[in-house]
C-alpha cells in the first residue's frame, strides 16, 4: 500500500504505526497533542499519564520485538530494570507473597516509555506525525480512502487543501487504524456512513487513583527492593497502593480506591491513606520521604469493550486497536500490554496478504480471543466489588472461587505465585490456572499456615 494512516499517537498508535512500516511506503500518525521532539512530558490527551503505569511481561516482549534494543536504551536512560516477581514485593492485606522469577521487566513513567518508542518510530524512513484531530472517514465503494481532519488542540485549523499534509482538510489513505482510545468516535463515523456501530460491553467501576512522586537516593530501597505492590482482599473497602522506582531518581507512588472511597488531590488525604496501608513497607512515604510534586488524581468511570467481530458489514481498509477496541480497569496494568499484543495480531493479519481494501473481518476474528482473555481477567476481578454494575462475564461465580483459591495459594507458595503472575502478565492464558495439576497444588498449599505479616 502507498499510505497508511494511524489515528492517535499514544502507545497503541506508535505500535500500530511500527507494524505498518513493513507494509506501507508511507505511514502518517495523526495526533492532536504537540509531540515535537524534546524531553518526555505528560500530554493533555493522556490525562492518566501522571499516574503509575505497569508494563507487563508480554507487553515488553512485544515492544522489544518491534523495536529491538529499546529496553536496553530505556535502562541506559534511567528506566529501572527488574523481574516483577522477585524484584517487586507483592502484598495482600499486609502479608507478603514469596518471591518468584517471571521474566524481564522495566519500571518507568508513561511519558518516558512513549517518548522512547516514538523516537524509534520516527527514525524509520517514511514515517511522520501530523498534528490534527480526526473528524470522520471518507469511503469509496465500501472502502475507506481517507480521513477528514481539523486542527490539533490549540492549533486552530490547517491548510485544508485536501493534500493530507496535516492540520485540516482530508488525508488520503489506503488503510486506516483507529487508535484514538476509549473516547473513539468510530461508532459515530460508521453510522454516518450507513453502517452499524459495534455492540458494546461495559463495566462501571468508578475507580479513582492519586499519584505523587518523591526523591529517591542512589542506594534507596523499599523492603530491600525497588518496587512494592499492596492490595486488599476486602471487597467492602478495596484499596491498592504501589511504589515504583522510576527514571530521574524518583519514587512514584499511586493509591487507588473505588466509588465513595476514591482518593482526593490532597496531600493530607494522601499521607493518611499511606499511613493506613497494611503493607508497612509503604509507610515511609507518609512522613519521611521528600515529595517532588503535588498529588495528581484521575478518575476512571468504566471499562468498555467494542465487539467489532459481531458486525455483519464493515468498510474495507479500516481496523481499530488498543483502547478503541477495549479498555480495562487500569489498576491491573493491562492496557499497554493488551495494545502491544493487538499490534502483534495486526502484524499477523497484514502478513497474511489480504488486500487492505477488503473488510478486516479476519483481523477482528483474530483479535477476539486476545481481547476476551484480558477482558475476562479484568471484569472478573471488578465484579468482586458490590458497587460494580454492567455486563458480567459468564461463569463469574466459579471464576471468583478459583481466584479466591489462588489468592490463598500465592501467599504460601512460590510456584503458585509464579503461575498466577504469568497469567496476570499475559504470558499464559487464564486457562493455565485451571489445569488439574495446578489446581491440585493450589488446593494443597492453600491449607498451609499463613506466613506472618511483615
Amino acid at each position: 500500500m502507498d499510505r497508511a494512516v494511524v489515528l492517535g499517537g499514544g502507545i497503541a498508535g506508535i505500535l500500530a504505526a511500527r507494524v505498518l512500516t513493513d507494509h506501507a511506503a508511507e505511514v502518517v500518525v495523526v495526533e492532536r497533542d504537540d509531540v515535537s521532539p524534546g524531553a518526555p512530558a505528560p500530554r493533555r490527551g493522556v490525562p492518566q499519564g501522571r499516574q503509575v503505569h505497569g508494563l507487563l511481561g508480554r507487553g515488553l516482549e512485544t515492544m522489544e520485538a518491534l523495536f529491538p534494543g529499546v529496553t536496553t536504551e530505556m535502562v541506559e536512560a534511567g528506566g529501572v530494570p527488574g523481574d516483577p516477581g522477585c524484584d517487586c514485593r507483592w502484598y495482600v492485606d499486609g502479608v507478603r507473597k514469596p518471591p518468584t522469577e517471571v521474566g524481564r521487566g522495566i519500571a518507568c513513567t508513561r511519558p518516558f516509555l512513549e517518548w522512547h518508542l516514538r523516537r524509534r518510530l520516527l527514525a524509520i524512513d517514511g514515517v511522520r506525525i501530523v498534528r490534527g484531530r480526526a473528524e470522520g472517514l471518507t469511503v469509496t465503494q465500501e472502502t475507506v480512502d481517507g480521513v477528514t481532519l481539523s486542527g490539533g488542540d490549540g492549533d486552530g485549523g490547517g491548510n485544508g487543501d485536501g493534500d493530507g499534509d496535516g492540520g485540516g482538510g482530508r488525508l488520503a489513505a489506503d488503510f486506516v487504524v483507529d487508535c484514538t482510545g476509549q473516547a473513539s468516535r468510530m461508532g459515530e463515523w460508521l453510522t454516518t456512513l450507513g453502517y452499524d456501530r459495534p455492540p458494546e460491553l461495559k463495566v462501571n467501576i468508578d475507580l479513582g487513583y492519586a499519584t505523587r512522586t518523591f526523591r529517591r537516593g542512589p542506594e534507596d530501597r523499599i523492603d530491600g527492593v525497588l518496587a512494592v505492590i499492596s492490595l486488599t482482599d476486602d471487597a467492602s473497602r478495596a484499596r491498592g497502593a504501589v511504589a515504583f522506582a522510576v527514571e530521574d531518581d524518583r519514587w512514584m507512588v499511586t493509591l487507588g480506591g473505588y466509588h465513595h472511597d476514591r482518593p482526593r488531590a490532597d496531600a493530607a488525604d494522601f499521607a493518611a491513606r499511606i499511613a493506613d496501608e497494611p503493607a508497612a513497607a509503604i509507610h515511609r512515604f507518609a512522613h519521611d520521604a521528600e515529595p517532588l510534586t503535588d498529588v495528581a488524581t484521575h478518575r476512571y468511570p468504566a471499562g468498555v469493550r467494542r465487539e467489532f467481530h459481531r458486525l455483519a458489514r464493515f468498510p474495507g481498509g479500516l481496523v481499530a486497536l488498543g483502547d478503541s477496541v477495549a479498555s480495562f480497569n487500569p489498576i491491573y496494568g493491562q492496557g499497554m500490554s493488551s495494545a502491544a499484543i493487538q499490534a502483534g495480531t495486526l502484524q499477523k493479519f497484514l502478513a497474511g496478504g489480504a488486500p487492505p481494501s477488503e473488510p478486516a473481518s479476519d483481523y477482528f476474528k483474530r483479535l477476539r480471543p486476545v481481547v476476551e482473555s484480558v477482558w475476562r481477567l479484568s471484569a472478573t476481578a471488578d465484579f468482586r466489588l458490590d458497587h460494580v454494575t454492567g455486563d458480567k462475564p459468564p461463569g463469574l461465580w466459579l471464576t471468583h472461587k478459583v481466584t479466591k483459591l489462588y489468592t490463598r495459594a500465592t501467599l504460601r507458595d512460590a510456584k503458585s505465585h509464579r503461575r498466577f503472575l504469568r497469567v496476570v502478565n499475559l504470558q499464559e492464558p487464564p486457562e493455565a490456572l485451571l489445569r488439574p495439576r495446578a489446581l491440585l497444588r493450589a488446593v494443597r498449599v492453600s491449607r498451609r499456615p499463613l506466613p506472618p505479616a511483615v
